[in-house]
């Protein structure tokens, strides 16, 4: 007699079918009659399976089986995308993209994207997260991230900070606390970029615990009809507001990050100021408000035009004296203790034709991922769809890689 309890996972049948869901937004479908076959009498619960007519072992290697193959099948049950998931057996790279992984910019910061996908839809967002034509997510084991995340931080001179920005909403990630706390063996400082929609008093107090350093809201607005116009969907201000209290009386610091999109959220007394005055008031070894110019991305929402940098920081001049905030560059001042550190070697350079392994279509139309020498590869406009095969990179900044087919 076995049975099996998970954590991770949770069963519910469907007619006859068995919907199994991983880590809350993810789920695969297996056909009821597969557990029948390991068992006849197979009770299904929520969070067990039991199989009364064989061994513990037996079932543990054929549930086994299917779970595998079910992580490769994965559909975010948010964006309803098909769901590409890495973890260390999967043999893919974690660096050479900007949309998932690791993201070294030869700083201290390293950047961690352990998913892609958002609860809101932003008019904004410069990579056009949220509702989009996107053909997949992507979904990181969190010991393979944290492991190849420390692996890189070990290498750096200065003390690390891991900033958790992903292409997405963070705290959709199911195994953020987690991630977190692994961070916390080579991090000094772990930060995460959120909308805040999600946190709740629970959830704060749990970050806490796991070891987060700050919280990054963007909360670009304290109008709500603004909000909600600026996020594309119902933004819950209140909510927001009241979680940033909470954290507060947590003694967690919080920055407030807004976008300033100009017509939406550019004016002084509705926007800015308020926005400003609020920031003000929170208590935090850190810069408290930072603002963001708007910028306009290719692959991006564009609603509209964005103005100069010299124009941007002439307005926001007017204030620091007033809230005795910087809110413009100033030399010889660097609040997140940023230096320039150890460039991660680049296997390979922009102009060189290289050989990838093709791993399969790429998050937007046209782009296939590939791998090389333990870096991630996207290829624009490949035709292939297994195997291997020559291209030619147009990009290698920051090891970002970018190839096109050769001949293309």
């Amino acid at each position: 007699m076995a049975k099996l309890e998970f954590q991770n996972f949770t069963f519910k049948i469907i007619d006859e079918q068995v919907e199994i869901t991983f880590g809350k937004h993810y789920f695969f479908t297996i056909p009821l009659q597969d557990l029948k076959d390991i068992d006849s009498e197979v009770i299904i619960e929520e969070k067990t399976l039991d199989f009364p007519n064989i061994s513990e072992k037996s079932a543990d290697n054929k549930i086994n089986r299917i779970i595998n193959f079910g992580l490769q099948n994965l559909t975010n049950k948010i964006t309803l995308k098909k769901t590409l998931y890495l973890d260390e057996q999967s043999l893919i790279p974690l660096i050479g993209s900007t949309e998932f992984g690791l993201v070294d910019r030869n700083t201290n910061i390293i950047e961690v994207k352990p998913l892609t996908g958002c609860n809101l839809n932003c008019i904004y967002c410069s990579v056009n997260e949220g509702d989009n034509k996107k053909t997949i997510d992507v979904l990181i084991d969190p010991d393979y991230l944290i492991q190849e995340a420390n692996k890189l931080a070990s290498q750096k001179n200065h003390p690390v900070e891991f900033n958790i920005n992903p292409q997405g909403e963070p705290l959709l990630y199911p195994f953020l606390e987690e991630l977190i706390q692994g961070l916390k063996e080579t991090g000094k400082v772990i930060s995460i970029n959120t909308n805040g929609t999600l946190l709740s008093e629970k959830k704060i107090d749990a970050l806490i615990s796991a070891g987060l350093t700050r919280l990054n809201i963007s909360l670009n607005t304290l109008d709500e009809e603004t909000a909600n116009k600026l996020s594309g969907k119902a933004y819950p201000l209140k909510h927001v507001l009241k979680m940033i209290d909470y954290a507060q009386s947590k003694n967690l610091p919080v920055l407030i990050a807004p976008v300033v999109v100009p017509t939406y959220n550019d004016d002084n007394k509705k926007d800015i100021e308020p926005l400003i005055k609020f920031a003000s008031s929170l208590k935090s070894d850190y810069p408290k408000i930072g603002f963001q110019k708007f910028l306009c991305n290719k692959s991006g929402r564009n609603p509209v035009k964005e103005i100069p940098f010299e124009e941007f920081f002439e307005n926001l001049k007017q204030f620091e004296k007033k809230y005795n905030l910087i809110l413009t560059p100033q030399s010889n001042y660097n609040p997140f203790s940023i230096f320039e550190d150890k460039t991660l070697e680049k296997p390979f350079e922009k102009n060189q034709t290289i050989s990838v392994d093709i791993i399969g279509p790429g998050r937007n139309l046209g782009e296939t991922l590939c791998k090389a020498k333990n870096r991630i590869v996207t290829v624009r406009g490949l035709k292939k769809e297994k195997g291997s095969t020559k291209v030619k990179l147009v990009r290698d900044k920051h090891n970002i890689f970018i190839a096109i087919p050769l001949g293309f």
